[in-house]
């Protein structure tokens, strides 16, 4: 009965966790496409006949990939509005609600302007990698606004945090997008690690990752909360503090909205910035 139980359990987080799958599938799709056609090179030892025809198999493959991942992710946002709502499963790990369903479709709309912004550019080498980025980077957003566990936020914090350290530093042509790229990934992975160190805290004080969990246990033994617990919340706060570039932790932010390719400072200051003011509302309320 229990592997029975499993396997049911197993099913319905698949169908309920179908618009990540396909944006997942969108974005295998989209890589493959772009690693099997030409790419735009640079070097001498290439006529000009044959260069000619990398970049017209690199504009025929943007064209392939932004219809794919538009179409991926036009599907994705269909299949949210048909889940049903309600939903809970695995201790809070994936929650379906009309609040989550609506940020989950804001962040759907955003990373699809991301790709008719990246279609637009003239010249965009590697455009199935730069679309997939996008693509990875909405399902981490997704697992961000769509759980109210620690450990599948977290986890989508770094799938959202990978993305865009690659999408910051993209343009090789541009030494401020590699050292913008350099900046972010430094204090990301420092904010993560203040961020995973008070979750492991908080952990360690309430002995749950839900956070509906340890709002109850908050309120039930506020008085005599230990102090290791309000370091952890402020160590996670300061982590998600980071991510909204909020104040005295901005200091990435003006280096990677200069130096990162257009499409991707817009998707940082949008997709991004939505879903951690969810999750840190989440967090805080």
């Amino acid at each position: 009965m229990k592997a029975a139980d499993a396997t049911i359990s197993y099913l319905e987080l698949l169908k309920f966790a179908s618009p990540e799958t396909i944006v997942v599938i969108t974005a295998l799709a989209v890589l493959a496409v772009g690693l099997g056609t030409g790419r735009v090179r640079s070097t001498t030892t290439v006529s000009t006949v044959q260069r000619a025809r990398s970049a017209s198999n690199s504009a025929t493959a943007m064209r392939i990939c932004s219809a794919v991942a538009g179409l991926g992710l036009a599907i994705a946002g269909v299949v949210v509005l048909q889940l049903p709502q309600g939903t809970t499963l695995f201790g809070g790990m994936l929650v379906i609600t009309p609040f989550t369903s609506l940020f989950k479709i804001i962040c759907i709309v955003l990373a699809f302007f991301t790709v008719l912004l990246i279609a637009s550019q003239k010249s965009t080498p590697h455009p199935g990698e730069y679309l997939a980025l996008v693509l990875f980077a909405t399902v981490g957003l997704m697992l961000l606004v769509g759980s109210e566990e620690f450990l599948m936020i977290f986890i989508g914090l770094e799938l959202l945090g990978l993305s865009l350290y690659v999408m910051t530093a993209f343009d090789k042509t541009d030494m401020r997008s590699a050292e913008a790229g350099l900046k972010y990934l430094l204090f990301g992975s420092t904010s993560s690690a203040f961020t995973l160190f008070g979750i492991s805290l908080i952990y360690g004080m309430t002995g749950t990752t839900s956070l509906p969990a340890i709002s109850q246990k908050l309120a039930s033994a506020f008085p005599t909360s230990s102090g290791l617990l309000a370091v952890g919340i402020i160590m996670t706060l300061v982590g998600f503090a980071f991510k909204i570039a909020a104040a005295p932790f901005h200091l990435w932010a003006p280096d990677a909205y200069q130096g990162a390719p257009v499409p991707s400072a817009g998707f940082i200051a949008s997709a991004s910035k939505v879903a951690s003011f969810v999750v840190l509302g989440k967090i805080v309320l």
